[in-house]
């Protein structure tokens, strides 16, 4: 069974087969649990099937069969095989969902602060300088001993110094087994001091420690831009009381229909919809978008949003940890949890250099019995700079991406977007600005006026948060429409909305949600929004009629999908709840290569597992409640626009907090880009490390310039992968 990019297959193992009675095992059945009972009768429907056993343990299928009816064991593999293939779709999606909750492991975790760095080198350099000042403190403290060479002030610092190392080192013996990378620096820092080179241990830790600092940087770096870009940064919040008083107190105080005053120059520190007030508002935190907005009553805003000018009142719908901006913080700050694979390739891999290098020593020592290249062996390992090589590289590219309004929540996601080759769009808010407006209404029952059904159809949308919903309220309060008493609104998620009016039902949604209820529009009526949006209309068992709904594509949406196609992609699927001509209209307009039409949440879900299974890598993009488990199943999802729902935004792999569709090129680029930087950390450890191994075992080069070369491959990487901290996303996008 292959995962990931790869093709998806149940495949049989026979494990024992006797006339009467076979034992097959099916890599990945443990995942459908719940269809047991379901596959167990499908097999036992076989005429000749007596007894059915599954375990999902040992992921096998026993099954016990009537010999007597002239069938061949092949016979009985390939008709179980047929039988358990239903169920492939099932399995890969319970694969799926066991990865999510499993992490796909963590990054190499930075071991010191740069701070302790920057203390561990000065003291290195205080001790080497004055060494070279004070040649008396060279000299032993205990001169007859024999472990003197242990007991200058240069030895002493060193072994202070190797101190941290020594118990990774340990660690990684106890765990795995086999030496690491911590190892053979303890164990070259060691020799050189009983050779009485103190100095050259001192030296080969500050360059360790240079190397090391450099990454701690770039890591740093990237957790401060995350919080600073997107942290309230706000203690204290002015609350309006219900006297009209205002009094200051602590965010963590404040509790959802709080009242919260904000004025200029202060952070937004709720999730919230203004109720008086109007200011400019930049929003550069949370969308990306560095151009200041107009923001005035009635309209919703979110933490992390800084007042420019004037003064809110803004009531608190999401406080505290329940804010988007703390959400998405807590998301990308865990994005250690989904390392790349190329990264677990990279620990692996070095992990099992370390031995290479200590068969060296021995074999350089053997041959040529010089410790001095033998410890050259030890000095120089590809382990430190192939780990880093990965990890400083993702970590930079995850703050360049925060700095231009795009949250990835880890390097897997960053490895995964550069090799997908189809692209998923949904279609509503994603490639329309899901600003959808009324374009006509046709009135089938001539019992109804156009107000009539617009206050019918205001009545089922009045709470919904569906940008449909939005422009049929908007169109009832052109017409001046009185919204009529009703009962709470139901949602039935992909196919529309319902409550009741005078004891009837009013629906209002899609073709597929009138049908589902017995209802039937003319033909006339389907035809009527003509490659826009219909919004079918019924009261009780009666269709009404239908309103035109028109949501326009997005500026550069269709640039968007053609500098993707340069940047790998080569198929363009959209996916849509809409209707056959008004999906193809949307198809035609961006070039996209397909479609899927009238589909549900499920539906667009399922269609992303069956890309998959076939061994297409998908990157999907969505914002609505309707397409998280599409997001969720993609190899990368990507949630667009700064009105993506909370759930949306927590089920993708990128949040993109802008509007604008150049984004989702930029953030492949981006991926590109930084793998492009990764096979250049490859080659720059490799190529000077081997260099180095090969002089340090045939020339007379000394232990320190064995370390000079060891580290300064460590310091190319991370000098290498810093450039991703600077590179320009918008470069390749300006005309």
């Amino acid at each position: 069974m292959n995962m990931g990019n790869r093709s998806f297959k149940l495949k049989c193992e026979n494990l024992a087969a006797i006339s009467g009675r076979i034992r097959l095992r099916y890599r990945g059945i443990c995942h459908i649990t719940s269809h047991y009972n379901q596959l167990m009768e499908d097999i036992y429907d076989v005429y000749y099937v007596k007894y059915v056993k599954i375990n999902s343990i040992t992921e096998t299928i026993l099954v016990e069969y009537d010999s007597s009816k002239n069938v061949e064991i092949d016979e009985v593999i390939d008709v179980i095989n047929n039988i358990v293939a239903k169920y492939s779709l099932e399995v890969y999606k319970g694969y799926i969902e066991s990865k999510m909750i499993e992490g796909a492991g963590k990054y190499e975790n930075v071991n010191e602060s740069s701070r302790k760095l920057l203390v561990r080198l000065l003291i290195n350099g205080g001790v080497i300088l004055g060494t070279r000042l004070l040649p008396s403190a060279r000299l032993p403290l205990y001169p007859m001993s024999r472990l003197a060479n242990f007991t200058t002030v240069p030895a002493l610092t060193s072994l202070a110094l190797t101190s941290p190392l020594l118990k990774t080192s340990w660690d990684g013996l106890v765990e795995t087994k086999r030496p690491n990378a911590d190892f053979l620096t303890v164990t070259s820092i060691v020799a050189s001091i009983m050779l009485g080179n103190s100095i050259s241990a001192l030296t080969i830790i500050a360059l360790s420690d240079i190397a090391e600092f450099m990454t701690s940087y770039t890591v740093e770096r990237t957790r401060n831009s995350i919080k600073k870009l997107l942290s309230v940064e706000e203690d204290t919040a002015w609350k309006l009381n219900e006297d009209g008083k205002i009094e200051q107190c602590g965010v963590d105080k404040l509790r959802k229909d709080d009242k919260v005053v904000i004025h200029a120059g202060e952070k937004i520190c709720v999730d919230g919809e203004i109720v008086s007030g109007e200011a400019i508002v930049d929003l550069s935190s949370v969308s990306g978008e560095y151009m200041p907005v107009i923001k005035k009553e009635g309209e919703k805003v979110f933490a992390g949003g800084l007042i420019k000018n004037g003064t809110i009142t803004v009531r608190a719908e999401k406080v505290g940890d329940d804010t988007v901006i703390s959400r998405i913080i807590d998301l990308v700050e865990n994005s250690a949890n989904q390392q790349a694979p190329i990264q677990k390739y990279a620990d692996k891999f070095s992990n099992y250099l370390v031995p290479l290098n200590l068969l060296l020593s021995i074999v350089v020592y053997g041959a040529t019995r010089s410790t001095t290249k033998a410890l050259n062996m030890l000095v120089i390992d590809y382990s430190c700079g192939i780990k880093l090589s990965t990890a400083t590289a993702f970590s930079a590219a995850i703050n360049n991406s925060v700095k231009n309004g795009v949250l990835i929540k880890g390097g897997a996601f960053i490895e995964q977007l550069s090799m997908t080759d189809t692209i998923v769009l949904d279609k509503t808010g994603t490639i329309t600005e899901g600003k959808p407006r009324i374009k006509g209404v046709h009135i089938e029952n001539e019992n109804y006026s156009e107000k009539d059904l617009v206050r019918l159809a205001c009545a089922a949308e009045e709470s919904s948060s569906h940008p449909l919903s939005y422009c049929v309220l908007e169109y009832g309060k052109l017409l001046g429409v009185d919204i009529p008493i009703h009962t709470a609104i139901e949602t039935a998620v992909g196919r529309g909305t319902y409550t009741s009016v005078d004891d009837k039902i009013v629906r209002v949604g899609n073709l597929k949600f009138m049908n589902e209820n017995g209802i039937e529009p003319s033909y006339e009526s389907i035809e009527f929004a003509n490659g826009a949006t219909p919004i079918f209309v019924s009261y009780g068992d009666e269709f009404i009629g239908v309103i035109s709904a028109y949501d326009k594509p997005r500026n550069h949406i269709k640039r968007s999908i053609n500098m993707m196609r340069s940047n790998g992609i080569n198929e363009v699927v959209i996916l849509t709840g809409d209707m056959k001509k008004q999906a193809q209209e949307v198809a035609n307009k961006v070039n996209a290569d397909s479609f899927r039409y009238e589909l549900l949440p499920e539906d667009k879900a399922n269609e992303i597992l069956k890309m998959k299974s076939e061994g297409t890598g998908v990157i999907m993009v969505g914002g609505g409640i309707n397409d998280a488990p599409a997001l969720s199943y993609a190899n990368v999802g990507i949630s667009l626009g700064s009105k993506s729902t909370d759930v949306a935004m927590e089920t993708s792999d990128i949040v993109i907090n802008s509007d604008d569709p150049l984004m989702i090129p930029k953030v492949i680029d981006l991926s590109n880009k930084t793998m492009e930087v990764v096979k250049q950390n490859f080659a720059l450890v490799v190529g000077i490390n081997t260099v180095g191994l090969v002089l340090g075992a045939v020339s007379n080069i000394s232990v320190f310039w064995s370390a000079v070369m060891h580290n300064m491959s460590t310091i190319f990487v991370v000098g290498n992968s810093v450039r991703m901290l600077f590179y320009n996303m918008q470069s390749n996008y300006l005309e």
